[in-house]
């Protein structure tokens, strides 16, 4: 079971790497939706609950002081996304969105690269 979850977690992050380096106008809406009162905390939530998941099913993989690792950074991330004001979040999304679509293809590689690392210390894992 465990190890399911980090394989659709892996999943989840490869697909949203992808769309963003290989159709970021795809991903637009959803980045510019993320920025909203709304979307900022919905965000928070699903990033917390993916931190949290990865904390809890890291024995599942390869390497699982690693997943950890990474579960946290993405819980911690989380919960400071809570923390940001409104006006804050809306000042961050000018910043973002005014360099055009390279820059989203750019951070689109950071759930892609963490979506193969996960997926594959996951799934060729050797079994006990």
């Amino acid at each position: 079971m465990k190890r399911t979850i980090v394989l659709l977690i892996a999943v989840l992050l490869v697909a949203l790497g992808l769309t963003g380096v290989l159709w970021p106008a795809g991903l637009t809406g959803l980045a510019r939706w993320t920025f909203s009162p709304q979307g900022l905390y919905t965000g928070a939530g699903v990033r917390v609950l993916i931190g949290a998941l990865l904390i809890v099913a890291a024995g599942a993989t390869a390497m699982p002081k690693t997943v950890r690792v990474i579960g946290a950074i993405i819980f911690v991330a989380g919960t400071l996304t809570a923390l940001l004001s409104v006006e804050t979040a809306q000042r961050m999304a000018a910043w973002f969105f005014d360099n055009g679509e390279d820059r989203l293809r750019m951070i689109a590689c950071l759930p892609l690269a963490v979506g193969f690392f996960l997926g594959g210390i996951t799934f060729f894992r050797k079994k006990p």
